[in-house]
C-alpha cells in the first residue's frame, strides 16, 4: 500500500539534501601544543576507530594562530550545519518519512564516509527503494523494503585515484561480518554475511554476455558479480539521503531506470524465486505509479533508453509491462505518450529490435 507524504516533507527533503551539499565535512578533533627543547609545535589531533592520531601542523607563530582560528570558525559552522540537518530529519521522521536504523545505517554511513558513493558506488536494490519513497514524498509498505541483503554497485574504473580498503570499513561497522566458504574454491565470494544471514553484496556491469565471474574493484580490495543490464540501471545515478542522524550521503539509481531494471529482472528470475519476482514487480509498480503522475518526463526518458538497446532488455521490459495490472498499464503507455514498440529479435544479427507500429 503505497500513501502520500505530508506535502512539507517534499521541502524538508530538498532543504536537507540542499544543506547535505552545502559543504564537505570538516575534520573535527581538537587542537593541541608540545614544547621541545623551548620551542612549541602544534598538532590537529582526533579520535578514530585505530586509535588517536595527531598531523603535524608547524611551529607556533601568529601565522599559524590565525589559521587555527580560521579553522574553529569551519568547525563551529559545520557543527551549526549538522545540527540543522539533524533537525530536518527528525522532522521528515515524525512526517512518516523512511528513517534507517541500526545495523544498515552503520553500515551505509561508513562506507559513505570511506568514499564509496564518490568512488563510482551506488547503492542498489531494496535499500535504495526505500530512499524513493523519501525522495518523491510517499510511503510505501515497509515488506517492500525489507530485505536481508543490502547491495552496492560499483563501476569498474573511475577517472580519479582512489584507493581504500571496503571490507576493513564494513568490519569495523560490523564486526560479525564474514566472508562465505566457497563449496567450489574457484568462484571467489563477493559478499559478506553475518550468521543471522544478512548479506552485503557488491555487483558490477557485464562488458561481454560471458562475463560471468566475480571480477577485482582494485580501489576498493573487494569482488564484485557481474550482472545483466547494470550498465543501464546505473546510468544517470543521482544523490540521495539515508535518513540517519544528520542525514547519510549516498548515490543511487534514477527511479525510473530502477522500476524498468526491476520489470526486467522479473522476467529473467527462475520460475521457483515467485517471492522475489512479486517483489520486485511490485516495488517497480509503486515507482511507475507514482511517476506516471507526478513526473512522466523522467519515465520517457528512461523507456527511451531502454528502447535504444539492441540487446534483451527491451524484451524483458516490454513483456513485463504487458503483464503489469490494467490500470497501470494504461497509466504507463498514457505517460510514455505512444505506442510502446514491439521488439522481435533478428536472427541474422542476434540483435533485438524495438518496432515503431504495434501496441501491447
Amino acid at each position: 500500500m503505497t500513501s502520500r507524504l505530508p506535502e512539507n516533507c517534499l521541502l524538508l527533503y530538498a532543504d536537507l539534501m540542499q544543506k547535505m551539499a552545502l559543504h564537505a565535512p570538516a575534520s573535527g578533533g581538537a587542537f593541541v601544543s608540545k614544547t621541545i627543547k623551548g620551542k612549541t609545535y602544534w598538532y590537529h589531533q582526533t579520535d578514530t576507530a585505530a586509535g588517536r592520531k595527531q598531523a603535524y601542523m608547524g611551529l607556533e607563530s601568529a601565522e599559524l594562530f590565525a589559521e587555527i582560528a580560521e579553522r574553529k570558525k569551519a568547525m563551529a559552522r559545520h557543527g551549526e550545519l549538522l545540527a540543522e540537518r539533524r533537525r530536518l530529519v527528525a522532522m521528515l521522521g515524525v512526517a512518516g518519512a523512511h528513517l534507517e536504523k541500526g545495523r544498515v545505517a552503520k553500515i551505509i554511513g561508513k562506507l559513505s564516509d570511506a568514499g564509496l558513493f564518490n568512488a563510482g558506488g551506488v547503492m542498489v536494490g531494496s535499500f535504495a527503494f526505500a530512499c524513493y519513497g523519501n525522495m518523491l514524498g510517499v510511503k510505501t509498505s515497509g515488506a517492500l523494503s525489507r530485505t536481508e541483503d543490502i547491495d552496492f554497485s560499483l563501476a569498474r574504473t573511475i577517472a580519479v585515484a582512489f584507493n581504500r580498503n571496503m571490507r576493513k570499513v564494513l568490519l569495523d561497522a560490523e564486526p560479525e561480518l564474514r566472508t562465505p566458504i566457497q563449496i567450489n574454491p574457484q568462484i571467489i565470494p563477493f559478499e559478506m554475511a553475518t550468521p543471522d544471514g544478512f548479506k552485503v553484496e557488491f555487483l558490477t556491469t557485464k562488458r561481454v554476455a560471458s562475463d560471468d565471474s566475480p571480477v577485482n574493484i582494485e580501489r576498493f580490495n573487494v569482488y564484485a558479480q557481474p550482472l545483466e543490464f547494470m550498465d543501464y540501471l546505473l546510468t544517470e545515478a543521482q544523490s540521495a539521503a539515508v535518513l540517519n542522524g544528520a542525514g547519510i550521503f549516498v548515490t543511487v539509481p534514477d527511479p525510473a531506470r530502477f522500476a524498468l531494471h526491476k520489470l526486467a529482472v522479473s522476467q529473467l528470475r527462475p520460475i521457483g524465486m515467485q517471492a522475489k519476482i512479486r517483489k520486485d514487480i511490485a516495488q517497480a509498480s509503486v515507482l511507475l505509479d507514482i511517476l506516471s503522475q507526478d513526473n512522466p518526463g523522467v519515465l520517457i526518458f528512461a523507456m527511451d533508453a531502454v528502447f535504444k538497446r539492441d540487446d534483451a532488455l527491451p524484451h524483458f521490459v516490454c513483456s513485463a509491462i504487458a503483464r503489469l495490472d490494467h490500470s497501470l498499464h494504461e497509466k504507463v503507455i498514457e505517460a510514455y505518450g505512444r505506442d510502446i514498440p514491439v521488439v522481435t529479435l533478428d536472427t541474422k544479427t542476434g540483435r533485438y529490435v524495438a518496432h515503431s507500429k504495434g501496441h501491447f
